[in-house]
This record gives C-alpha cells, structure tokens and sequence, in this order.
C-alpha cells in the first residue's frame, strides 16, 4: 500500500484527505500540530493516521517525509523549500498547492 504524508490539516487538507482515503488504496498520515483536528478529518478511515507534528522540527519533517510515498506540504509557502528537499534527499515525490517561488525552482 503507497504511503501519502499531508502536511498540516487546515482547510484545504480536509477534500484531499478524503479524496485519497477513499480510493481504499493508499495509507494516507495528517502530521499537524494540533492532532485532534486531524483526528476528525480521518474519522471512520482505517487507513489513516494523525500524528502530532512542530513543523519546525526539522528532523521529525524529515523522518516523515522519508517514510512517505509522496508528501503533500499544505504547510506554510515558506515551508515549503524545506519539504522539497528533505523529499528530493530520500527520492520521494512531492506536491505543494503553492505557487512555484524561487526556492522550489
């Protein structure tokens, strides 16, 4: 089963979130700081996790990243740049709703 990390569970994470669940093919984790708000966006899912997260942690953002399939960052866009590196330094895809800055180029 392909692993799906979202990062952050503000309003844009809860239609993705559901759209990825819902194939029933993919194991999706919310990694946030508040984990109870991931916890509802992932009631009644049994492939999904919520895990507490201080985005700043930079090696806890790392650790996740590299465990993951592809990692969704709907952090922060200054954030972001972090996240696609710590995705290029494993090898795994990454996905930001962002625009493209000069950091991701």
């Amino acid at each position: 089963m392909k692993k799906v990390l979202v990062l952050g569970a503000g309003m844009v994470s809860r239609p993705l979130v559901r759209y990825l669940l819902d194939r029933g093919d993919l194991e999706v984790t919310v990694a946030t700081r508040t984990v109870a708000k991931a916890e509802r966006l992932l009631a009644g899912y049994k492939h999904g996790k919520a895990v507490a997260l201080d985005a700043n942690d930079t090696e806890r953002v790392r650790e996740l990243v590299a465990r993951a399939d592809l990692s969704v960052s709907l952090l922060p866009p200054s954030m972001h740049v972090a996240v696609a590196k710590y995705a290029l330094e494993a090898r795994r895809h990454f996905l930001t709703t962002s625009y493209v800055s000069p950091g991701l180029k």
